[in-house]
């Protein structure tokens, strides 16, 4: 479709009330390579689905389904990280809040063992799923490493990994639990693909994905249009392997 906005679009479908009002939750599947931008609905339509378990001549006039450009449908769902309030707001601030405290600690540590921000170059390599550091009188690092997201600076967005065909399953094969978490605990931040962000929002996922995998660090890596976010899974010197 044409979009006055966003020109030629793929298309999609969600109900009026996200359409009208995109600031709370969507129920929709996650995107995967085939359907990127999933139909999608409101709580209110997607309890009258639940009744009649399926969409049929009784609940259809209840969704009245709009059409939208794929572009309007990432700015809409990106909205709907905003949605928390109340004491539900408060936990999430405080338990992610906590978890980039924990972060710091590790990385104080991290850095304190291996030395790694004393490295001249880094390399990373999606097909190994390794980050390597070298110089030229220090050994060897090479790090494990799972891919978080990736912070645009061009659009100001945060995109998770999980959400990101173009990186190789490699670097990608356990965020899924991050998403898995926010969603057992209905938390917007982790399940929306994509939302707008600045970097400390970035180290505030990467922070979050080191508590729920394990991580032992975090590092941040500058890419053609921002910045690449990944955990550390485990780290050794060269020599080692």
């Amino acid at each position: 479709m044409s979009c006055s906005v966003h020109g030629s679009s793929q298309t999609t479908f969600v109900c009026k009330h996200l359409a009208e009002n995109p600031v709370q939750k969507w129920n929709c599947g996650y995107p995967d390579e085939d359907d990127q931008w999933p139909d999608a609905w409101c709580n209110e339509c997607n309890a009258a689905y639940e009744q009649e378990g399926e969409w049929n001549e009784r609940n259809h006039r209840i969704v009245d389904i709009k059409l939208l450009c794929s572009g309007c449908y990432d700015d809409g769902i990106a909205k709907s990280v905003d949605r928390l309030a109340g004491d539900v707001l408060l936990q999430w601030e405080s338990w992610s809040n906590n978890c980039c405290k924990v972060l710091s600690e590790k990385q104080s540590a991290l850095w304190e063992k291996f030395s790694i921000n004393q490295y001249p170059r880094w390399d990373y390599d999606q097909e190994s799923a390794q980050l390597i550091f070298s110089g030229a009188d220090t050994p060897d690092l090479v790090a494990d490493v799972e891919f978080v997201g990736s912070l645009s600076t061009v659009s100001d967005t945060w995109k998770w990994s999980w959400a990101n065909f173009s990186l190789l399953p490699q670097v990608r094969s356990r965020i899924s639990a991050v998403r898995d978490f926010g969603e057992a605990h209905d938390y917007p931040s982790l399940i929306v693909p994509m939302w707008y962000a600045d970097q400390p929002d970035g180290w505030h996922m990467t922070g979050i994905a080191a508590e729920i995998l394990g991580a032992q660090g975090g590092y941040c890596a500058p890419s053609d249009n921002g910045f690449i976010f990944m955990v550390i899974m485990d780290v050794r010197f060269a020599a080692s392997k």
